[in-house]
């Protein structure tokens, strides 16, 4: 269930330019709309709303903050290991590598976050498989979906509408614990040719 936005809203936009998935739209002092389907419940629209006028996914009134007070991510460099999935999943371009900090004249590179572009979307702290990245004393959401994920991403071949482009192959386990390959308009068990 997404966020929504209540008829409180006064059309300020801050909704709409910190959203980290671009699925918030309105026009200046009117009411904004939360699109269901883009909403990745991270609640950074709500803390950075200055009437507090958006819901939870529990329909809960979310109370905003200033942004002073909105923490912002940080970075262990003792686990960073500069492998960039931070700096390429962040929306606001607020995370760049920079020389490693104890060792300047290296090659190796760590992640650095500038905070004032910084939402506290807390994308950069799903993909860290190294806990090298997050945000103290969160106050949004782990997202439950990457923005990536958004776009489905088809289970079966008959989902996958022919749009003149083959599909990417991909592989899934079936019922049973029989492995199958498919495209878009092919299935086949494992090991023979896909077309």
């Amino acid at each position: 269930m997404p966020y929504f936005i209540t008829d409180k809203c006064i059309g300020c936009s801050v909704c709409e330019l910190k959203c980290p998935t671009d699925t918030i739209s309105g026009a200046k002092k009117k009411l904004y709309t939360i699109h269901p389907e883009g909403c990745i419940e991270c609640g950074v629209c709500a803390i950075y709303c200055p009437v507090s006028a958006i819901e939870n996914q529990f329909g809960e009134i979310v109370q905003g903050m200033k942004p002073k007070d909105i923490p912002k991510a940080v970075v262990d460099v003792d686990n960073c290991t500069g492998c960039e999935f931070c700096v390429d999943i962040c929306p606001f371009d607020c995370i760049k590598l920079v020389p490693h900090p104890t060792e300047p004249d290296s090659h190796y590179k760590v992640a650095e976050v500038d905070p004032k572009p910084c939402v506290s979307c807390r994308l950069c702290e799903i993909v860290c498989d190294k806990d090298a990245i997050w945000v103290p004393a969160p106050i949004t959401n782990l997202a439950p979906v990457m923005p990536h994920e958004l776009k489905t991403t088809p289970r079966s071949a008959h989902q996958v509408k022919d749009e003149g482009k083959r599909a990417e192959i991909f592989m899934r386990n079936e019922p049973g614990g029989e492995e199958r390959f498919e495209t878009a308009g092919n299935l086949s068990d494992k090991g023979s040719k896909v077309g």
